[in-house]
């Protein structure tokens, strides 16, 4: 998680912000995580194009939590825009769910572009209250996305 942190901040200067393509939340009320790995990640995704990042900060964490919970305010989302701009698509495919030697789950996950397409894994956590979070995803996969900007 260190690794994909440093990464994301020394990569801040990529993102521009495109306009929102929906204004319909990701998330309601105070919940937190998902149900499952595979809807924490649609929701995750969903966040991302709705440049949503107080729904994104309800999906990223760790086993004891929320990450917003950890950082201050600026630099979570210094952390989520950055992330917006690899994890920006027109599409996207789960293509695979396997156990994770940590005890998490890791998602395979074809991101689409315009004519780009690349795969990635999502690394997942079940956190309090049997609640999944997205950990951390394989930045170096998606290099090609933010760059498109």
């Amino acid at each position: 998680m260190r690794k994909l942190i440093s990464g994301l901040v020394l990569l801040a200067a990529c993102h521009t912000a495109p306009p929102a393509t929906r204004s319909t939340p990701v998330t309601s009320g105070n919940q937190i995580g998902a149900a499952d790995p595979a809807s924490a990640v649609r929701a995750f995704l969903a966040a991302v194009n709705q440049q949503d990042l107080q729904a994104m900060s309800s999906l990223w964490g760790g086993p004891d939590g929320l990450a917003r919970d950890k950082l201050g305010r600026p630099e979570l989302e210094k952390r989520e825009l950055i992330m917006m701009c690899y994890l920006k698509h027109d599409r996207f495919d789960i293509l695979g769910d396997a156990p994770d030697p940590t005890g998490g789950r890791v998602l395979a996950v074809r991101l689409g572009l315009g004519q780009l397409s690349q795969s990635t894994n999502f690394h997942l956590v079940r956190g309090p209250e049997s609640r999944w979070y997205v950990e951390s995803f394989d930045i170096q996969q998606l290099q090609q996305f933010c760059a498109k900007r």
